[in-house]
């Protein structure tokens, strides 16, 4: 190829593959709803079709609808109708749409010809450092790496992973299946030495819970604030355990704090019941590696989905949603936790952050009902509680936005009394629910095994006891 030849190349594109999915999102809900979350405006090369884009995304962002007519008069009344062909060109799109159920396809074919872009751009641009001959080598260096990492980060299309993958090696960072990484660790150590009610919604099986909310509620969005290591993974881990193991439906859990690894780690010892450092060590005793086969082995005939990407958007997350509901059929999701999360925009200035969590907490609700399926979305709350006498959690704690209790059913605290005195209550928590819009408030008591991460029914010593009780009980003493 002659040098002429290199300069004038065109860069990777698909022109029918963009008129295809303009033309679905022209003509489809759901396509508009699957290519806005999924793809920018420079993901396409074409100008025109960058322009018409821009407007079907911002009918997407304000709830509006988009078709030919609607599109066409936003285009015209921003000038750029002509610019882009005119009616005409919208009404060839919408004849080329193809099947709108394929979308994905069409998206991701867009996806990479507007990654190799990005990739020939960095490789110019880093070219150009090069020949510069730049006095910090290992700096441009550097530089060099997180331009093609961002790009590789920015293309992550992971569905999520799921246990079995993980528990038979496929996708374990072991690279090994877990009973053969246990039964190794079991070696190490001996070689070292010891050094449900019935409900209308989703039963979570806490009881007391599920009687105060009737089940988690289809399209729901319940939210569980906390203050830091007070137990929120756990009880989210806990829900989701008993939803999918114990009711035989498909869950999907967004970590955007701990990775899939140890979420399945905690799920291995709540399950189990096996203390956490056994199971690391490996001193593990006949009947505790035999209740840990049977939990594996158990554990494998579900369908949990662990997404443990970190750093998420919400349009990411609404878009990665949407896949495991299309692919696994969930019926519960759950998010850890919410101020992980950063809004569509690129902006992340402290005083934009209302604005943020706002945006956040209203596309979640809207994802909810979408998917039509509840959703348990665990959030931190301000330091207030610390300086409060008794610690114990209220509304006005939601950290950045009161948004979040606007926009979600219901609004539940977890609250440990033995987390700020170890001889208060130890081993009991109290789910405090602030607001049920669909029901009564009030509070449950739940036991907390801190040793594997469990949260489990609370059973009083004497439930029958009270007032009447205590007086037959001393009517012997009584001088009458």
């Amino acid at each position: 190829m002659s040098e002429t030849e290199k300069k004038t190349r065109t860069p990777p594109n698909s022109k029918e593959s963009e008129m295809m999915v303009l033309g679905c999102m022209l003509t489809s809900v759901n396509a508009l709803n699957a290519a806005a979350d999924l793809l920018e405006e420079t993901d396409f090369y074409y100008l025109e079709h960058q322009t018409i884009y821009y407007s079907l995304k911002t009918a997407y962002r304000q709830d509006k609808p988009a078709d030919i007519h609607l599109i066409g008069e936003d285009l015209k009344r921003i000038g750029k109708l002509d610019a882009v062909g005119g009616i005409n060109y919208l009404t060839l799109l919408a004849q080329y749409a193809g099947t709108s159920a394929y979308i994905e396809e069409y998206v991701a074919l867009v996806r990479e010809k507007a990654i190799l872009r990005r990739m020939i751009r960095s490789a110019q641009s880093i070219e150009k450092t090069a020949l510069e001959e730049p006095s910090d080598v290992h700096a441009a260096l550097d530089d060099a790496q997180a331009q093609f990492y961002k790009i590789s980060q920015a293309s992550q299309n992971s569905l999520g992973v799921s246990i079995k993958d993980i528990l038979s090696g496929v996708k374990a960072e072991s690279k090994m299946p877990f009973l053969k990484e246990l039964q190794e660790r079991q070696q190490q150590f001996i070689e070292k030495g010891p050094s449900a009610t019935t409900v209308t919604g989703l039963p979570t099986h806490f009881l007391e819970l599920d009687k105060m909310l009737n089940g988690f509620m289809p399209s729901n969005l319940i939210l569980l604030g906390a203050r830091p290591a007070m137990g929120k993974t756990a009880f989210i881990l806990s829900v989701a355990e008993n939803i999918c193991f114990r009711n035989k439906v498909p869950v999907g859990i967004f970590s955007l704090e701990m990775s899939a690894s140890q979420l399945l780690h905690r799920l291995i010892c709540s399950q189990a019941e096996v203390e956490s450092q056994k199971i690391q060590t490996g001193s593990l005793n006949g009947s505790e590696y035999q209740r840990i086969v049977g939990s594996v082995n158990s554990m494998q005939k579900h369908t949990m989905i662990i997404d443990d990407q970190p750093g998420l958007k919400i349009t990411d997350l609404r878009a990665r949603a949407r896949r495991m509901k299309e692919a696994y059929n969930i019926g519960f999701l759950a998010i850890d936790y919410l101020q992980l999360l950063s809004g569509s925009g690129t902006n992340r200035s402290q005083e934009n952050r209302q604005i943020e969590i706002s945006e956040i907490s209203r596309m979640l609700k809207t994802l909810a009902r979408e998917l039509n399926i509840p959703i348990l979305c665990a959030a931190q709350l301000s330091r207030k509680v610390e300086e409060r006498q008794g610690h114990r959690p209220m509304m006005s704690d939601l950290r950045e936005s009161g948004s979040l209790e606007q926009d979600s059913d219901v609004v539940m605290f977890l609250f440990r009394r033995d987390y700020y005195d170890k001889h208060d209550k130890p081993g009991l928590a109290e789910i405090l629910v602030a607001k049920n819009r669909h029901g009564g408030v009030g509070d449950v008591c739940l036991t907390y095994r801190k040793e594997i991460g469990q949260f489990a029914n609370y059973t009083p010593l004497n439930p029958v006891a009270g007032p009447h009780a205590n007086k037959e009980a001393f009517s012997a003493f009584s001088p009458e």
